[in-house]
Parts: C-alpha cells; structure tokens; sequence
C-alpha cells in the first residue's frame, strides 16, 4: 500500500499527510483563516529538521515478548510463588516463551509437576520455582496470561531521514495491569469499514473498524514511553509535504490545528486550542488541548479513542501529537511535544 495523501481545507489550503493512535484522537482541516501550513522543498532544508505528518487511522497489533501475568485461578501460594501481576514470563525450564501457545506446549512436553519460572520485572530478570495444574491429563499454569494486543490508533509522522514512522504519542500499556507491554513484533493495518462512535454526554466515543492480515502496511517493535515506532512498508510519496519540527520554545498558548481523517478518509485540519503547557513534565501530557471546531464536534464529539497520535501543528510547524482524552469532558485532552517523540 502507498501511503498517498489528500489534505483538503475548507477555508485555507493545505497539501499534507497522514497516519496513527491507540487510545486517543486524530485530524487536520477545515476553519484554518490563519493556520495556512506552509511546506517545503527537501532542498530548502539545512539546519532545521522536517518531517512527513501524518494523521491516517490504522489498526495495531503486536505479539508481547514473553507473556504477561494478569492474575491468578489459585490463591495457594504454590502455584504462584513470588510472580506478582504484571510480571513478564520469558521462560520455563530455560526454554524460551514467546507467546501463550509455548507455555502449553513445554508444559505438555515436559509433564512435570514442578518447573522453574524465569519472568522479568522492573528490567531485572528473576526466577521462581511454582506447581503446574493438571486438568484430564493436560498440564496448565495456576496463572491468567496474555501475550497479544490489538487496536486502532493514529501514525504521528514520518521521519525521513530515519525512515522510521512515529505513532500514538503514549505507551502501548495493558489494560488490565497498566504495564508498558515489551513488544517482539508489532504490525500497523491498513483500515477499512470504519466507524466512527461519537462521543455522547460525557461518554467518551471511539473509533472502529476491521483488518486483517493482507492489511499491513508496517511493522514496530519500539513500544516507549512516547509512543511506537517502526518502518513503513512503501516510503512516502513524493507529493507528501514536509513540515518543520517546533522547538519547546516554539509552542505557544493559542490556538493550533490538528490532523485528522474525515468521513471520506481525507486528511483534513480541525481548529484547537492550546489551554496551556507544562516544559517540566516529563511524561506524555505536556500540553491541554480544547476541540473549538465546530465540523471535528459534530463528526466526533471531540476527542476519541483511536485519536491519539493525531499530529499538532501551530505557526507552520509540527508542535506535538494528542495522547489521552479527559474522561469529564471529552472536548479536552492532552499532547506530547513533538521533541519527546522525535529524541
């Protein structure tokens, strides 16, 4: 799949880009009598970075590297002994684990009703000696695990001088222990069917759609505090605009336009605020949000899940990418400085 890209303005004009988020919110358009984004000539560069945003709405999944303790079926210490929940298994009996399917398959390989747990915890390995369960001749952990994620999210931009894409501004964590999850290998999908689930009286809406696996158009295995990053299939297009990268001191309280799909999966610019900006965090919530656009309101209600990643440009330069929704009031949310996401 070529990632070619139409970015339409209903009162200004914009040649652009797009791509992903997990959680979050996406988009670039319309009411921009001010926010006309300049563009640039590869030859134009010199000292200043540019780079590709995107804003494109994509399905993620990704296998876990090891599988990840959710909870326990037993509460005899037996069967758990020092694994706590949110713990990443890695091996048994020094085989390597990679996924669900392996634990079953030493397990019944090995048939033994003891074995030796290595699982890493806090980036330090340890290991653990627990019971296996034997249910109708079949051997099992006394443990609920999962080793899979899927989702959909938004591609950020495109670095070309890494080749390397950006997306989703935040970590891909568990939603049952909040861990951040070690990816072995991730895929990006190409998304069709979608749907977009507005958000009504406070309920925070989302995005749906479906994928499969003649979908993908990128892989990862880079899950960071600061989002995903991983090579595209097919490079940019060359009718794809550059747009300069914002130094922290370029942001500024005021307002700004986000890139998002529309209805017809063009890339169009929707008007935001800037409410305020935070330089001492050191997380994915540097910035406040507020949706004023009145098209992106009634298309979304907001900021929805699936939006994060959506890029941020202000003053013709990519400033940062939405990451989280407020749950209070969905029209608000926060952002990550574009520098956080690039370093």
């Amino acid at each position: 799949m070529k990632l070619k890209l139409n970015i339409n303005s209903k009162k200004g004009y914009l040649m652009m880009f797009t791509i992903i988020t997990l959680i979050g919110i996406y988009n670039f358009s319309k009411n921009n009598k001010n926010q006309i984004i300049q563009t640039f000539k590869e030859d134009e560069m010199t000292s200043k970075k540019f780079i590709y945003p995107l804003g494109t709405i994509v399905g993620i999944k990704a296998n876990t590297d090891g599988v990840l303790v959710l909870g326990y079926e037993e509460d005899d210490i037996e069967y758990i002994g020092g694994l706590k929940k949110g713990d990443n298994i890695v091996a048994i009996n020094e085989m390597t684990i990679k996924n669900s399917e392996d634990i079953l398959s030493i397990l019944n390989k090995i048939k033994q009703d003891k074995i030796e747990v290595t699982f890493e915890r806090n980036n330090k390995y340890k290991k653990e000696i627990i019971k296996t369960k034997k249910i109708k001749e079949k051997y099992k952990l006394g443990l609920w695990v999962r080793d899979k994620i899927s989702g959909i999210g938004t591609m950020s931009f495109y670095d070309p001088n890494t080749k390397k894409f950006k997306a989703i501004g935040h970590p891909i964590v568990d939603v049952d222990t909040n861990e951040l999850l070690k990816i072995n290998q991730g895929y990006v999908y190409n998304l069709s069917n979608i749907s977009i689930i507005k958000t009504i009286n406070k309920k925070v809406g989302k995005i749906e759609g479906d994928f499969t696996a003649n979908d993908i158009i990128g892989k990862f295995n880079d899950n960071s505090n600061f989002g995903i990053s991983g090579e595209l299939n097919n490079e940019k297009e060359k009718d794809i605009q550059l747009v300069e990268v914002a130094s922290f001191k370029d942001v500024k309280i005021g307002d700004a336009i986000i890139l998002f799909e529309d209805q017809n999966r063009n890339i169009q610019s929707y008007d935001v605020k800037i409410e305020s900006i935070d330089f001492n965090k050191r997380t994915d919530k540097d910035m406040i949000i507020k949706v004023i656009d009145e098209d992106l309101i009634k298309y979304t209600g907001g900021i929805i899940q699936g939006m994060s990643g959506c890029p941020i440009i202000q003053n013709n330069r990519i400033i940062g990418t939405i990451t989280h929704v407020f749950k209070d009031n969905p029209k608000k949310g926060y952002g990550i400085f574009i520098g956080k996401m690039i370093e």
